[in-house]
């Protein structure tokens, strides 16, 4: 058994394709995480002209610009934001147009994402619009965290309508969330979402390695003579299922492990402090800094993707040929994505939650669900989508297992 498990890890490894996938991987996790860096862009006026830096130089500038807002959300630094805020409102009545830039860098760029997240909580309860920056006053800055706490409830009023199980769910998350919330300037939600996308496509290169496995030797007929074989049948089976789960967590980790290793010391790793709720939305249900949120984003798509291997390896086991496994297989992986963006509605969320490349890909993915209020109901039961996209997974591992050894012994 471990001599037959080596001699297919040999054959795998050794066919072409499989080292053009691998490669891709490591390649890609590079390329991921240094993209997000070159998006950086500071302006500044000087002499008139307007001068733009870019890159991890632009990156720097605006973290130092940053650094007075850096550290604890005090109700006080929301206070000193919005009175900039305010002050240069009353001058130049908006921030577009002719705004001076070197104004917008030393007294609006500081605090921005703090003031955001103020802007956000003051939001009507029946209307859901936030007032103008100008009706907020330094009392509601200072009561920052109090509005923060009555914010949720008028919020999940406003989503969640007609399901009284999830206001009272997300309720009960919310009040674990601690307070205050803390900001360290540089990663920015794109960096997430490129950590999003390159966990989809770590997962769609595993699945092209995985879909020939079987029915690459139907096609060729050397599946009739191993099966002939003394460690035919049941035992090829389970090396089969061994070497693709190998080869996915080979690969899995030592290129996550490169992903996070450059893009955090690209941001700056105290940026793993800053607290979910001034990242994304001051309503986010789970108490969570960044870096938490990246060791989440990391466990979802590590089970999405050793769910989707194992349901590749299902349809291998049943395909006749590899051109109906490998255009399978692709459809599997892009298909969630696709029907979620272009249909929406709730069968696009169930169908997401069912299919393990479900919390991979778009607007569908792990990321967003997390920063989202989206309940599905099972029954008399309601479940938040992330926590669905998590345990449905991990319990269809041994039915796609268990399939694709039923179905490979019984072939022929």
């Amino acid at each position: 058994m471990k001599r037959l498990y080596k001699e297919e890890m040999k054959r795998i490894l050794r066919s072409r394709s499989t080292i053009l996938f691998l490669t891709a991987a490591f390649i890609l996790s590079v390329f991921m995480a240094w993209v997000p860096v070159t998006f950086e862009r500071y302006t500044y006026e000087e002499n008139g002209q307007e001068i733009t830096i870019e890159g991890r130089e632009a990156l720097a500038i605006k973290k130092s610009l940053q650094a007075p807002a850096a550290g604890e959300v005090t109700p006080e630094k929301m206070a000193l934001g919005l009175e900039y805020y305010q002050k240069n409102l009353a001058i130049y009545g908006d921030f577009y147009g002719d705004f001076p830039q070197n104004v917008w860098n030393s007294e609006i760029l500081p605090y921005s994402k703090l003031v955001t997240r103020l802007h956000e909580v003051m939001a009507d309860s029946e209307s859901g619009l936030a007032p103008d920056y100008l009706e907020i006053t330094k009392e509601d800055a200072l009561a920052f965290y109090e509005r923060c706490r009555s914010h949720l409830p008028d919020l999940m009023r406003l989503e969640q309508k007609n399901n009284p199980a999830a206001r009272e769910i997300a309720g009960r998350m919310y009040e674990k969330v601690e307070m205050p919330f803390y900001f360290y300037p540089g990663y920015g939600s794109n960096m997430a979402e490129y950590e999003s996308i390159y966990l989809f496509l770590l997962m769609f290169l595993c699945i092209l390695i995985t879909a020939p496995l079987f029915c690459c030797e139907y096609q060729t007929g050397a599946d009739d003579i191993l099966r002939s074989t003394k460690h035919g049948r049941r035992s090829l089976v389970f090396v089969k299922i061994l070497s693709a789960l190998s080869i996915s967590i080979m690969t899995f980790v030592p290129c996550m492990a490169v992903f996070q290793l450059i893009s955090n010391s690209l941001f700056g790793w105290e940026c793993r402090q800053t607290s979910l709720q001034i990242l994304f939305s001051a309503a986010s249900l789970l108490s969570l800094n960044v870096g938490e949120m990246q060791n989440l984003m990391m466990l979802a798509g590590f089970i999405s993707l050793i769910g989707s291997v194992c349901f590749v390896l299902f349809l291998s086991a049943v395909c006749k040929n590899t051109t109906i496994a490998i255009g399978l297989t692709i459809a599997f992986g892009i298909g969630p994505s696709v029907f979620y963006m272009m249909i929406g509605g709730k069968a696009a969320s169930y169908l997401r939650v069912l299919l393990p490349s479900g919390g991979l890909g778009g607007s569908n993915a792990f990321l967003y669900a997390l920063t989202d209020f989206e309940f599905l109901r099972l029954g008399p039961f309601t479940a938040w989508a992330p926590w669905l996209l998590l345990i449905v997974p991990i319990l269809e591992i041994p039915l796609f297992l268990w399939l694709t050894v039923r179905s490979y012994c019984r072939r022929g």
